[in-house]
């Protein structure tokens, strides 16, 4: 089924569609404090390994499940928390069949940006919690599709975005809203990286670790080739989000929030694959700028594959005051 129709028959009409029949729909979460919560991760590479074992650490929590459509991934996650823990979290492959289990709370998503909104939508249709990375969407429509999911079968949703966490950075746009530099007009924001070429992929047979036909889930069928999974999915309009919200996200969250503002009205952004002839397709060089109705504007740049850094290092936020300036340096600085 294609995306887009899957996504409007779930968010908007609540229809099960592609959801086992003994999934539990509009199950309410009655945990307290005292209650033990069970998650469960989908994708486990990279982020949601971390993230796994990060909660698995709390005293509250149960690493209930682990979830991943590549089975070499999922086996080391399970050895890591049991590790942890001294239990071995239950494997399960399909989102959807993990989704049935009665005893599951929340749904950590961690996997690739195609999977954010259906598997939000689909968690909150079947009474489950969500904290999903970020970007919380494959593209702008299919976010407002899991806000109104999550409004609709009353959960929560959770978006990471780590900044927010950061306490120095809390200071900060405290301090920004404060009014420490006057009136904050403008804020720039970059992101550098040196990545090289992904080359030229070949069509091979998909690795008998790996479930490619769930990997792509409601994404439109594409062949495998060698240099796709499991990062350079990033870089292809299919499946990924290029460089702005891979990694631009972080700086022009903390420029939204330290500006006070919501909505821009109005947004102009350029660029290209610049630096390689290759199979990626997303922007390896861009900018991004935009302003706002109180008066203000923002601007990010990203340059993938060329790693001069600006004020010194490779990543952080500036903002401009009537009466000062403020410099981020990212992390939590």
């Amino acid at each position: 089924m294609e995306r887009r129709k899957f996504i409007q028959n779930v968010a908007i009409t609540g229809t099960s569609l592609l959801v086992g029949p003994g999934l539990a729909i509009g199950g309410v979460f009655k945990g307290s404090p005292n209650r033990k919560v069970v998650v469960g991760v989908m994708g486990v590479n990279s982020r949601g390994a971390f993230l796994a074992q990060k909660l698995a650490a709390l005293p509250d929590v149960e690493i209930g499940y682990i979830c991943d459509v590549d089975s070499n991934a999922m086996a080391k996650c399970i050895a890591d928390i049991a590790k942890i823990t001294g239990k071995k979290p239950t494997g399960i492959a399909d989102v959807r069949q993990l989704l049935e289990k009665k005893d599951l709370d929340a749904l950590v998503i961690a996997a690739p940006d195609h999977w954010h909104a259906p598997a939000t939508i689909l968690a909150c249709q079947a009474g489950k919690h969500v904290y999903v990375e970020k970007p919380c969407s494959h593209n702008p429509h299919e976010g407002e599709m899991a806000i109104a999911a999550a409004a609709k079968y009353n959960k929560l949703v959770q978006m990471g975005s780590q900044r927010r966490s950061f306490e120095n950075v809390q200071k900060m746009v405290a301090e920004l809203h404060a009014g420490v530099i006057g009136r904050a007009y403008f804020a720039r924001g970059w992101y550098v990286n040196n990545r090289k070429s992904i080359g030229v992929g070949k069509v091979v047979p998909v690795p008998l670790h790996l479930n490619y036909d769930l990997w792509q889930g409601y994404a439109p069928r594409r062949e495998y080739k060698d240099n796709l999974i499991h990062y350079n999915w990033h870089w292809h309009w299919n499946w990924g989000t290029g460089e702005a919200l891979n990694n631009g996200t972080h700086e022009i969250d903390v420029m939204r929030w330290g500006l006070d503002v919501d909505f821009p009205d109005k947004v102009t952004s350029s660029g290209g694959r610049f630096a390689f002839k290759d199979d990626w397709e997303t922007p390896d060089t861009q900018t991004i700028l935009a302003n706002f109705p109180n008066n203000t504007a923002l601007s990010w740049e990203g340059r993938s594959c060329n790693g001069y850094n600006s004020e010194g290092v490779g990543r952080g936020v500036v903002f401009y005051g009537d009466h000062g300036t403020i410099y981020y340096g990212g992390g939590d600085g």
